[in-house]
């Protein structure tokens, strides 16, 4: 299923169920001892008045996480195609006078043109079936003093749980997403130079050493949401969980490559 279509979108954002599970792997056995979501933050050159739109923005995690440190007189608009997720943002986030919460979609934007001092699109812009529209319409509502920041990985990142699933049985119902392909590290800067005449690239360090098993199978089963069923009717979940103990090294871990980072955008 193609990562960018609505049957995908649907599955995976209809709420932040999914997302949750895979913020929660990357918080608890990341060697990188700064959180994911305060990193980016600190990497955002706010103002200190800034008028801010976030696509995409799931259940709030960037908001969320750095809570103190919003200052009452940024304007910060938050948007999602999902209203499940933006109204988990509101629980996350609790009730700010500033920000707001919009559904919109980021290929046509109903925002003036140079309306925003800060554009932010986290992991989500190789879900649009239209990037080039979307960093247009991104473009356009971007100040010309403005600056657009976009997260995203690189075709390695967490490649060892496909290679799992196709050692243990490559006939399950399961395959990488089309991530990267669309919009990774390794081509983003390409796609974006069409806009931006600056564009950076920030690597966030660190991979994942797994200790409990459960948790990097729960993972795996958020991605392919038929996987566990079939391992259910084949009778083989026990034998998988099984498998993945097994897979700990000597020192009692699963090594899982990460590879992701963000680009910082402007003119």
């Amino acid at each position: 299923m193609l990562t960018n279509s609505k049957e995908f979108l649907t599955k995976q954002y209809n709420d932040s169920s999914k997302l949750d599970i895979r913020i929660a792997l990357h918080e608890l056995y990341s060697t990188n001892e700064a959180d994911w979501h305060e990193w980016v933050f600190d990497h955002i050159k706010f103002e200190k008045q800034s008028t801010i739109i976030e696509f995409g923005c799931g259940s709030g995690a960037l908001w969320a996480k750095n809570k103190s440190r919003i200052n009452s007189k940024w304007e910060i608009i938050l948007t999602d195609l999902s209203e499940g997720m933006l109204e988990k943002a509101k629980k996350s986030i609790g009730e700010l006078p500033n920000i707001t919460y919009q559904v919109k979609d980021v290929q046509s934007i109903d925002l003036a043109d140079s309306y925003c001092d800060i554009t932010i699109a986290n992991h989500m812009l190789y879900h649009v079936p239209n990037i080039t529209a979307a960093l247009s319409e991104i473009k356009r509502i971007l100040k010309s003093s403005g600056t657009f920041y976009t997260a995203t990985n690189s075709s390695s990142h967490m490649k060892e749980i496909y290679e799992f699933i196709a050692e243990f049985d490559a006939s399950l119902p399961f395959s990488k997403p089309l991530n990267s392909k669309h919009f990774g590290l390794e081509n983003g800067e390409q796609q974006l130079r069409n806009f931006f005449q600056q564009v950076r690239l920030l690597r966030f360090e660190g991979n994942l050493k797994v200790t409990n098993v459960h948790d990097l199978a729960d993972y795996i089963f958020t991605i392919g949401t038929e996987l566990k069923a079939a391992m259910i009717r084949k009778g083989s979940y026990n034998n998988f969980i099984d498998f993945l103990e097994a897979k700990k090294n000597n020192q009692g871990y699963i090594h899982i490559t990460k590879d992701t980072g963000i680009f910082i955008c402007s003119n």
